[in-house]
């Protein structure tokens, strides 16, 4: 009745005798894997393999959703459906013990084999409904993440999601918490075009589950609130993941909400296709300024019981591991912490470059949010300050037209970037996010730098210091350059701050190194979502003809389609993207010119929306407005080929191979302006060749060991 996995033990006593819930073969993959490669091989399982489950499962990121809990190490936790133990491997470190719960033997099996060496984990299988009477009654924590909604399968009552809550309320312990995390029914992402979770339907949950077999059933905060209070658990706090709970990487709550212009990573349809009804940054913006955004966040995490300290925390895990820190409010500390061993140095230099800078802007009128280093907590402390982020103040007289109001802004934040400009102490991370402004009530403005994580001993430039600033403020929003454009014209805008070409393209190298720096190679989920994602479709260009069907005649059309993608800093986003009018002519050649503003990080060029074969055929990149012709194509081509990544795999020198819907070449733009000194504003010409595959041939290339990323 009992197993033993490494020092896991597993409890078959309730185990039915066969799996109900299964999700395939991907489960027996899983297992395999889990029994032959440790945690620290994930990262790298999940970049080889590129698609979702092995990312859903295997990510470290699925944790952050517990993770951020205050736990003193001696909690006793049990966790309902634990499945393949993403959740548990975040718990396993930080707690006194903890039991599991979970109906299937192969996902209890990959939970124990991943968490192995963990003593303190015992996995009870069989259906929650049968196992409830023998659990203890005194756990510190419950945790139900992505449970909570499938009530309905596992508890048969005429109020499922109710008698589920009451019982795990009989085995709380007396100041313990019940932790939920669940999908808002009302989120942003369903309002804008992606499908329920669940049952795969546009609009399913917003519509109220029009089909009552749907497998699951989310709510929103007010539907939560209502079961929360009718079973007698009025104690509860709201968070609110985001992008959602299942990869959060900031976690708000109603203490620290989010500001206008945070929320930017909205693409993430890893496991479907979606549509794309409207810009989400946009559409949360407004619901932020009307103070509505519980309503529409994606997710929620739910505590019931005492509110943690914690009102805000934010994971800055796409890095290199010796950069990878949390950032936490907690009461009135904000505290920053290493999330990976190599990266408690960074923290601990923090409390010495805040005293050099403090020391360089003292007498300036700039405040330095002073910070001091608590070894027992092993964190870099600041004080929480109170004000609006410089950015969010400049979106505002942008609205409001303010162009007065803008450069006051912008000149005040020169000068204090020129204050003893050439003392080595400098943060070339000092942008406009990270500046707060409190307005006193005698009209006056105190301004407080309250991040200064990559400060240098270094002297920077006040230009090159408000280059950057500017460079990333108008990253962060597209929109933002075109209504500094409309509103004062960008010629005149540059003109007004006395900054040059000269001075962005000193930035343009600076910029190139601190990314390197702080990435180092790591892959970021923005760019998995666009290998292993499903697709993006808008419904203007569905319209028009441009996207898949299964028909012949949209085929063809698929197989001329030609897409280029642009990352500004934000990764390829379909709202950055676009379809050449022209298509490929006699023997499938196309040559066509592609715009690469300086701001242009990462250039992507999709040969077809089909399994295909194509050739880099010739390639030019030149300033805007060289002249063009035939004999300059071969320019570059043999950088370009160099440099090319892709989804497919090299036939030669210049043809890829691609056994997927989604054919993509990639190139990193920065390293390209480098190789070729091209600086500014550039052209590429590029002439491809392009073949489709038929569907049966590439699925055999796909079986035959080319992996497909759809």
């Amino acid at each position: 009745m009992k197993e033993k996995i490494g020092q896991v033990t597993l409890d078959y006593t309730w185990y039915p005798g066969e799996d109900f819930y299964c999700d395939g073969e991907v489960e027996k993959e899983l297992l395999e894997l889990v029994m032959k490669e440790d945690a620290a091989s994930f990262d790298r399982i999940i970049r080889e393999r590129r698609d979702w489950p092995t990312l859903y499962h295997l990510s470290p990121q699925r944790g952050n959703i517990v993770s951020w809990l205050p736990f003193g190490g001696t909690e006793k936790v049990l966790e309902i459906g634990a499945g393949p133990g993403a959740i548990t491997s975040a718990l396993c470190g930080k707690v006194g013990e903890i039991t599991c719960v979970d109906l299937s033997k192969v996902r209890s099996q990959i939970n124990a084999y991943r968490n192995r060496d963990c003593a303190n984990l015992e996995i009870k299988v069989g259906n929650f409904e049968d196992i409830e009477p023998h659990l203890d009654d005194d756990y510190d924590y419950i945790f139900l993440i992505g449970v909570f909604e499938y009530s309905t399968l596992y508890i048969h009552d005429r109020m499922p999601f109710h008698e589920e809550l009451r019982r795990l309320l009989r085995h709380r312990k007396p100041g313990g918490r019940i932790v939920i995390a669940i999908e808002n029914r009302t989120g942003m992402k369903y309002f804008a075009g992606c499908a329920e979770d669940h049952t795969g339907r546009y609009f399913d949950g917003i519509e109220g589950y029009p089909d009552p077999s749907a497998p699951a059933r989310t709510f929103s905060r007010r539907g939560l609130e209502q079961i929360f209070l009718q079973c007698g658990a009025g104690d509860y706090t709201f968070y609110y993941p985001y992008p959602d709970y299942k990869l959060m990487h900031t976690l708000y709550s109603d203490w620290r909400l989010p500001a206008c212009g945070e929320l930017t990573d909205n693409i993430r349809n890893f496991d479907r296709d979606r549509l794309l009804l409207f810009d989400e940054k946009k559409a949360f913006d407004a619901v932020i300024r009307e103070g509505e955004f519980p309503v529409f966040s994606n997710s929620y995490e739910v505590i019931l019981g005492p509110p943690p300290a914690v009102r805000y925390c934010r994971f800055s895990t796409e890095r290199a591991p010796r950069y990878r820190i949390r950032t936490v409010i907690s009461g009135q500390e904000v505290l920053k912490q290493p999330e990976h061993p190599e990266a408690r140095e960074h923290v601990r230099q923090m409390e010495a470059m805040g005293r050099k800078l403090a020391e360089r802007f003292e007498g300036s009128g700039l405040q330095i949010a002073a910070c001091r280093y608590d070894a027992a907590r092993g964190a870099a402390v600041f004080p929480y300050v109170a004000g609006r982020s410089l950015a969010e103040l400049l979106d505002e007289c942008l609205r409001e037209a303010d162009t007065e109001g803008l450069f006051r802004l912008l000149l005040t934040y020169r000068e204090y970037m020129s204050y003893r400009e050439d003392v080595p102490a400098a943060d070339p991370d000092m942008i406009f996010a990270n500046i707060l402004v409190r307005q006193n009530a005698d009209g006056s403005q105190e301004w407080t730098a309250i991040d200064y994580e990559w400060a240098q001993e270094t002297a920077i430039p006040a230009d090159r210091m408000l280059i950057r600033a500017l460079s990333c403020w108008f990253r962060e929003d597209e929109s933002r350059k075109d209504r500094v454009a409309a509103l004062i014209g960008e010629e005149a805008f540059y003109e007004r701050l006395h900054l040059n070409a000269a001075e962005a393209a000193a930035y343009e190298e600076s910029e190139d190194f601190l990314q390197d720096k702080v990435t180092d190679q790591v892959t970021a989920l923005g760019e998995l979502r666009y290998e292993i994602g499903g697709k993006v479709i808008v419904p203007a260009e569905l319209a028009a003809g441009y996207l898949a069907d299964k028909n012949r005649a949209k085929q063809a059309v698929n197989l001329a389609t030609v897409q280029i993608y642009t990352d500004t800093g934000n990764g390829f986003r379909e709202e950055e993207s676009r379809f050449l009018e022209q298509n490929y002519g006699e023997e499938g050649v196309i040559c066509f010119e592609v715009k690469v503003p300086e701001s242009v990080r990462a250039l992507r060029i999709d040969p077809a929306l089909c399994p295909c074969v194509a050739a880099l055929c010739g390639a030019q990149l030149c300033a805007d407005g060289a002249a063009a012709g035939e004999e300059h194509l071969q320019t570059h081509t043999k950088l370009f080929r160099k440099y090319a990544q892709s989804n497919g795999i090299r036939t030669g020198e210049s043809s890829f191979l691609f056994a997927t819907q989604d054919p993509n070449l990639v190139w990193d733009m920065n390293k390209l302006r480098r190789k070729t000194g091209v600086k500014k504003d550039a052209v590429l010409r590029i002439r491809l060749q392009m073949a489709g595959l038929p569907a049966t041939l590439s699925e055999q290339i796909s079986q035959d060991g080319i992996r497909s990323t759809q």
